[in-house]
């Protein structure tokens, strides 16, 4: 993922919701687990590590090690282990770390406490929450990875796979509006075949709003 300080300060101005999370430092590893678990279940999202909750640029301590524990955070903590996307941005002065979570297709994940113990959770707005029985059948079979596909969604497919094999030529990762533009298709159309591929687990994707990026799993 490829994020820019300009795009950084406008999720910034945004606030807080479902898919973006600010933290003043980095908490402890049980609490930032239960955020990583929540945005791999739910829609994937962006944590912010130097940035207060009325959106105050704080700064990150110790930006390098406050990305290696999210790195362990994610593959110590959570059940399945979660691949995560970090990096630090100078932005007015101050490093803010950042975390990129994806939808998972692994999902469910669960969150393991400081005493081992499991727990699953979604992001419901703005906020963490423990998923009941009902919700975790309703992730579970929310959308299937071999549901048949229309011509859209393999048009996406084929695409990737072809900026895949052909990484020097299109370095970072593959935006909706790209592909809308490749294929002079509506970029509402193309979101929602996008996000249909993102649920059904046939890709993953890091980031928020338009710069959202994706890739094959």
């Amino acid at each position: 993922m490829n994020l820019e300080p300009g795009a950084l300060a406008q999720l910034i101005a945004e606030g807080e919701g479902k898919s973006l999370e600010f933290k003043r430092g980095l908490p402890g590893d049980a609490k930032v687990a239960r955020t990583l678990c929540a945005f791999a279940n739910t829609r994937g999202g962006l944590l912010l590590i130097g940035v207060g909750d009325k959106r105050e640029l704080v700064g990150a301590p110790r930006p390098r090690e406050t990305m290696e524990q999210l790195r362990t955070v994610a593959v110590e903590r959570l059940e399945p282990p979660l691949e995560v996307q970090v990096g630090a941005l100078l932005l007015g002065g101050p490093h803010i770390v950042w975390c990129s979570v994806p939808l998972s297709p692994a999902r469910p994940h669960a969150a393991l406490d400081d005493a081992g113990a499991r727990e699953f959770v979604v992001r419901v707005g703005a906020s963490n929450r423990r998923a009941s029985g009902a919700t975790l059948s309703s992730i579970r079979a929310q959308y299937s990875a071999g549901a048949k596909l229309d011509d859209l969604q393999r048009a996406i497919l084929h695409w990737l796979e072809r900026r895949t094999r052909a990484a020097h030529a299109h370095p970072g990762g593959a935006t909706v509006a790209e592909f809308a533009k490749d294929h002079n298709v509506g970029k509402q159309r193309a979101r929602r075949a996008f996000t249909h591929l993102e649920l059904a687990g046939r890709l993953v994707a890091h980031g928020a709003g338009p710069r959202r990026e994706y890739a094959l799993p």
